[in-house]
């Protein structure tokens, strides 16, 4: 007898929500791969014998350079005691570690969120790796977090990629509690779509229930 290959609703939506998953996980590498190998670059050039001490990309504004951050951001804590540095670095793997169990239990219908999340872990776990590797924790430590591109001028201290994920992400989910989730404040587009056909469908199973 031919098996049969047609997959059910629940099939179709697990499988659905695997291969979401997955692409997660791929971006999340992808983002994460960005990360270190704009670090690894702008370390080598700007560490390099007779390199420039910054690159202008728009003068007065924007410009390229490395920074070792041996604290948390704008430097705060680079002189904390070791114990703190320590607990920060824990603390952010354990927070990581958390984001990431939420990522996997979320359900396919929350991508926009689930993607904000992404954004976050793959930011925190880059400057994770910095802080490991160096040993920020080290009073007599030469590197840190490293850092290359300078926004000081916008009232922000020198940044890396990372940085950069994690606000992208930290945006995107204020932007999914307000707007691109069905259970968001202000649903929109295909999120209020979503919302409307689960409070219908909430209606009727208490439709069913008091009928029955």
């Amino acid at each position: 007898m031919r098996k049969n290959t047609v997959k059910t609703k629940n099939e179709g939506g697990r499988y659905s929500l695997k291969c979401s998953r997955l692409w997660g996980v791929l971006l999340f590498f992808i983002l994460l791969l960005i990360d270190m190998v704009t670090k690894v670059v702008a370390d080598a050039y700007f560490s390099a014998a007779g390199a420039p001490e910054r690159i202008d990309i728009i003068p007065g504004w924007l410009g390229l350079c490395i920074t070792y951050n041996r604290g948390i951001s704008y430097g705060m804590g680079s002189s904390a005691p070791t114990w703190a540095k320590i607990l920060v670095i824990a603390a952010t793997g354990v927070m990581m570690i958390a984001i990431a169990i939420l990522y996997f239990k979320l359900d396919k219908t929350k991508g926009f969120m689930r993607t904000s999340l992404v954004f976050v872990v793959a930011g925190g776990i880059g400057n994770f790796i910095d802080r490991v590797y160096y040993k920020v924790w080290e009073a007599n430590g030469a590197y840190g977090v490293r850092d290359m591109v300078d926004l000081s001028r916008f009232g922000f201290a020198v940044c890396n990629f990372a940085d950069f994920f994690i606000c992208t992400g930290a945006v995107m989910l204020v932007l999914s509690l307000l707007f691109f989730d069905k259970d968001a404040l202000c649903p929109v587009g295909k999120y209020k779509k979503l919302a409307k056909a689960e409070a219908a469908e909430k209606e009727r199973a208490e439709a069913e229930e008091t009928n029955g």
